[in-house]
């Protein structure tokens, strides 16, 4: 008899521990499901173009450019929730803007390959945000503005190099035969 109750006992004992493991990895399995989203430092202090610049460059003619600048502006008002969608979204903008044609003024790889640098920082913020890290996606979209401040100030400067004459430094070329 007291076999029998040992051999209750054991399997008693091993339902309960089995029970417990069961309770421990739903809670663990469980997925969280928000996001913790801060202002980035660098969201606050996004570049911008001063009206001559964009009248004088005709930046307001280039459709694209405009729905991505606001695309990227509007980011650090959005809801947690909502990131991944609008990540998406912005991802979208930027290869439309990629694949559109750039006005003549910005028609150079500088200004291309920056806007792919942008583009890969929202692929960055995309992949964090659906994988639910917050502290890796407050630093991605820190980055994001960083790189997109760069793009705006590559584009001033692309222009600037534009009108530097080439003979700088008084070397004729019509002189010298070339």
């Amino acid at each position: 008899m007291s076999d029998f109750k040992n051999i209750i006992l054991l399997t008693l004992l091993l339902i309960s521990c089995n029970n417990n493991t069961m309770i421990k990895h739903t809670s663990a399995n469980k997925p969280i499901d928000s996001l913790f989203i801060m202002t980035p430092d660098n969201a606050v202090r996004l570049n911008q173009f001063t009206s001559e610049f964009i009248l004088k460059n005709k930046i307001d003619e280039w459709p694209d450019f405009i729905q991505f600048k606001e695309s990227i502006e509007d980011l650090s008002k959005l809801n947690p929730k909502g990131v991944i969608i609008f990540l998406s979204e912005l991802y979208k903008i930027t290869t439309q803007l990629l694949q559109s044609p750039f006005p003549k003024n910005f028609d150079g790889l500088p200004v291309y390959s920056r806007i792919k640098v942008v583009q890969t920082q929202i692929i960055k913020c995309h992949f964090y945000a659906s994988n639910n890290q917050s502290k890796k996606l407050n630093d991605s979209l820190d980055e994001l503005y960083v790189e997109y401040n760069i793009l705006l100030n590559r584009m001033v400067s692309f222009i600037e190099e534009r009108q530097i004459p080439l003979d700088s430094i008084g070397f004729n070329y019509n002189d010298s035969g070339f």
